[in-house]
């Protein structure tokens, strides 16, 4: 959420599309016997191992959740756009939402966030049909910390499940709480508000994003850095972007020019508070021409630092990805660049650990950080590892 006009609610409305445009057919639901199919005419529905039908065939998309099934149509219109309308299965197929909505999101605890097709407005409503929140809302996100974000007359403030405003609809612009603070504004500049919705960290950013691990990454337009509770900026802005990741240490990328400096340079430089205190930095950073270009070039540093601006593990790296961070033991898998053509660190990953000792070899062409997994490629095939918090590797089976 670099971009400050982008919000949750644009994610989870055109999530609620776009998850049906990659779901295949032919597959079984609730890991029974039954499989959504297609008919001949290209609707789809569900039907039984013996061929009866379940749920009707009059569908574009049906996909499955944690609270049952999502059905789509795509609804006639003049011209070239598309739109769509909305509906629920539960788990027993039965139909409990018709296709008259905008939106529909699924949440763990047995709701759905949901917008209408009338007047997009947005509302809460459980498996069994009843409305939990009125459909009043302009937009609405999931509930984070107990929360409910919505926006109302333009203005964005923050409501519980029994709709009872908590944080009145006072700000141009705020996310969802994580670790009890979100970012907000009421400005052009963005801050972090605390539950009373008063102003724990002035607005002064020109985006934010969530904080993790104790500290938030904060922007002063195309330029990063991380911000504490207490407002504390730790780093000059002269990150592409900058996160936590756990333990005091920091994921970071930043411009190509810097990889030989950036140890020198970073405790020299003053932090800035100000929008017009960039120009300290003009002579230091040093934009690509492109995106596509740096990727073509290899021309990315990335690497990982400490809260007092150390480097871990040096200035080699050109991707660094983080696997673990359990108890005080830190794990990644890095990528570096090499001056010989046909190294094994231009392509493949080792893993480091939280003090920079590589662990491995430069043999893992493929991490998942998610799944805790890295795969090798060997010459029978390929192979896959779990990876344990002190990078240990457990090879999984086939």
């Amino acid at each position: 959420m670099k971009g400050f006009l982008f919000t949750y609610f644009t994610f989870f409305t055109l999530f609620s599309f776009a998850q049906f445009e990659d779901e295949n057919e032919d597959k079984t639901v609730f890991g029974g016997t039954n499989i959504i199919a297609k008919n001949a005419a290209g609707q789809v529905g569900i039907k039984s191992k013996d061929g009866k039908e379940i749920v009707p065939f009059v569908y574009n998309k049906i996909i499955e959740n944690n609270l049952g099934l999502f059905v789509f149509k795509v609804n006639k219109s003049n011209g070239y756009e598309r739109s769509y309308s909305l509906g629920y299965y539960n788990k027993r197929f039965k139909q409990i939402l018709p296709c008259q909505y905008n939106s529909l999101l699924a949440l763990e605890d047995g709701y759905i966030i949901a917008s209408q097709n009338s007047d997009k407005k947005f509302g809460l409503i459980d498996t069994i049909g009843r409305i939990i929140i009125p459909f009043e809302y302009d937009e609405m996100a999931a509930p984070s910390e107990g929360l409910f974000l919505t926006k109302v007359a333009g203005k964005y403030g923050f409501i519980t499940k029994k709709n009872n405003t908590v944080i009145d609809h006072k700000f141009v612009y705020a996310s969802p709480f994580s670790e009890g603070l979100a970012a907000a504004s009421k400005s052009d500049l963005i801050g972090f508000i605390n539950r009373r919705g008063d102003f724990e960290i002035k607005e002064r950013f020109t985006s934010a994003d969530d904080f993790a691990y104790g500290y938030a990454p904060v922007f002063f337009y195309s330029q990063a850095s991380v911000v504490n509770p207490e407002g504390e900026i730790l780093f000059p802005f002269i990150f592409k972007s900058i996160h936590s990741v756990g333990n005091g240490q920091f994921i970071f990328e930043t411009s190509e020019n810097l990889r030989n400096t950036l140890a020198s340079t970073l405790p020299k430089l003053k932090i800035a508070q100000k929008p017009d205190e960039l120009s300290q930095y003009d002579s230091i950073i040093t934009p690509m021409d492109s995106e596509i270009d740096s990727e073509i070039l290899g021309e990315k540093f990335m690497g990982v630092l400490n809260a007092l601006g150390q480097l871990i593990g040096g200035n080699e790296f050109k991707q660094v990805i983080h696997i673990h961070s359990e108890g005080t033991e830190q794990l990644y898998a890095v990528q570096k660049k090499s001056d010989e053509e046909n190294a094994n660190s231009n392509y493949n990953f080792a893993l480091m650990d939280g003090n920079g000792k590589i662990l491995s070899e430069y043999r893992f062409f493929e991490v998942k950080p998610d799944e805790k997994m890295v795969i090798e490629e060997t010459e029978t095939g390929f192979v896959n590892y779990y990876v344990a918090p002190n990078g240990k590797l457990t090879r999984l089976k086939d």
